[in-house]
Formats: C-alpha cells, sequence, structure tokens
C-alpha cells in the first residue's frame, strides 16, 4: 500500500471545555460525563451515527473525525445548533461559575492513524483553531453564550457561502489565526452574539449597552489606538476618535485645548 493511500478524507471537528483546569477533581469528572452526553445527543438530534467517527478524548473537550460522504452540511449546521440548544438547556439553572461552556472548531482534509492519535496537516488545522486566540477571546467577551464556533476558510466557503447551511454568511467573522507555525484566515460565529462588534482585541473591558446596562466584551463606538494591530489588522490614524469626558464643574478660563502632534503625529 501506498503511504498516501492510508490518508482518508475527513471532516475534523475539536471541542474544548472553557475553565476546565480550575474545577475540583469531581466537577472535572462530572464535566467529562456531561460533555460526551451532550456530544452525543446533540449527533442523535441530528440524525447522526457518531458511531462511525473516530474519536480521540483529551479530558475536556474531544477530537472527531467524521466519514466524508454528505453529512457535513448536517454537522456544521444541525449538530452545532442542537448542541447549542443542549448546553442552553444543561446551564440555565446552574450558577456562572459550573457552567459548561465550549469551543468548537471544523476544518476537513486528509488523516490517517499513527501510533499516539491521528496525523495530517487537517489534524494540526483544527487543533490550533480550536485554540487560536480570536475564538478564545469571542467566549470570553460575550458571558451569555454557551458555545463559539470557528470554521477554517476552506469549511466556510465550500459549505457556508456554497449555501449548504442555514446560516448568512454575514453571520460570521472573518478573523486572522497565528498560533505557533499556524497562519490563515478562519471564520468566527458565536450563537446570539453580533461577532462583528465583539471586542477581540482583548483590551477591552465592560462597556455601556444599549439598554444602559453594561455588557463585557462589546466595542461600541470606541476607537482602536491610532496603528494598532487589531483581530480586523492595523488600523489607520485618520480613524482614531478623541474625546473628553469632564465630570464636574470645569474652570476652562484661559485654557486651551487641543492635540499635539495632528494627523502626522
Amino acid at each position: 500500500m501506498a503511504v498516501a493511500d492510508s490518508f482518508e478524507r475527513r471532516l475534523c471537528l475539536s471541542v474544548d471545555a472553557e475553565s476546565y483546569g480550575r474545577r475540583s477533581d469531581w466537577a472535572q469528572g462530572e464535566l467529562q460525563a456531561r460533555l460526551v452526553a451532550l456530544l452525543d445527543g446533540a449527533a442523535v438530534a441530528a440524525g447522526l451515527d457518531r458511531s462511525g467517527w473516530v474519536t480521540q478524548g483529551s479530558g475536556d473537550g474531544e477530537l472527531a473525525f467524521a466519514p466524508v460522504g454528505g453529512s457535513e452540511p448536517r454537522i456544521v449546521d444541525d449538530f452545532v445548533r442542537h448542541l447549542d440548544a443542549e448546553l442552553s438547556r444543561l446551564n440555565r439553572l446552574r450558577v456562572d461559575t459550573e457552567r459548561l461552556r465550549l469551543r468548537l472548531a471544523v476544518h476537513q482534509g486528509a488523516v490517517r492513524p499513527g501510533p499516539n492519535g491521528h496525523v495530517g496537516k487537517a489534524v494540526v488545522t483544527v487543533s490550533r483553531l480550536v485554540n487560536s486566540t480570536p475564538l478564545r477571546r469571542a467566549l470570553a467577551a460575550f458571558p451569555g453564550a454557551n458555545l463559539a464556533m470557528i470554521l477554517s476558510d476552506d469549511v466556510f466557503q465550500s459549505l457556508v457561502v456554497g449555501e449548504h447551511t442555514t446560516y448568512q454568511a454575514d453571520a460570521f467573522r472573518e478573523v486572522a489565526v497565528v498560533e505557533k507555525e499556524y497562519r490563515a484566515s478562519a471564520w468566527l460565529r458565536v450563537p446570539g452574539a453580533d461577532v462583528h462588534q465583539l471586542d477581540l482585541t482583548g483590551t477591552g473591558g465592560t462597556v455601556a449597552s444599549p439598554d444602559g446596562g453594561t455588557t463585557s466584551g462589546f466595542t461600541g463606538n470606541r476607537a482602536a489606538p491610532a496603528g494598532a494591530i487589531t483581530a480586523d489588522g492595523p488600523t489607520h490614524r485618520h480613524e482614531a476618535k478623541v474625546m473628553n469626558v469632564f465630570h464636574g464643574t470645569v474652570d476652562a478660563c484661559h485654557a486651551n485645548f487641543g492635540v499635539a502632534g495632528g494627523l502626522g503625529g
């Protein structure tokens, strides 16, 4: 058998639970059991047979390889929707510290069994995606979400843009993923959130929401610092805004206000 013949094309899924390490030993065991049950339940609800998937558990997550054969849209669409719904039901009556929140990444490519797990560039890609900074920040920035997902550009273009799912392409946000040796664009979605308004720079805190409350992680109308590198690339100096906020009475007699250096620095 040629080396190339031992590889099979698979849809690769990787899920990882948030804040696993801070849980007690008993809580970690309970989370693992819940995670497997949720994944199995979401597959059944989506009309999928997980017995045909090859899975590798990692305690707080799972790496799964599903056969390619027409079920890809249902996995990326129905399975993910049912998983989010199951997480919502599970977390509804739980305190924040006990909620199960997941990151999910999807890619496709050639893989094969190895001495200590599956090997192939597709395995590396999906692993980099699930641990990527944009995906972690998206889940952290929207505390009301139970799930944040990221699709490789290949999966997004073929399934979402190709209209093989019920997703709208503009519900996803293109992000740059730079993890170790991996550098590529990917597509982010958080159910229930406008990902285009999420602050993925890691510098945002709690900001005012339209209803007068506070929402953690939303950019609102804040401008990024001139020349800063954000999740969407570098900002331009002419886009920066300056706003002065005064509290109480200010004696501005004979005072001058301005910005030194102008747009040119």
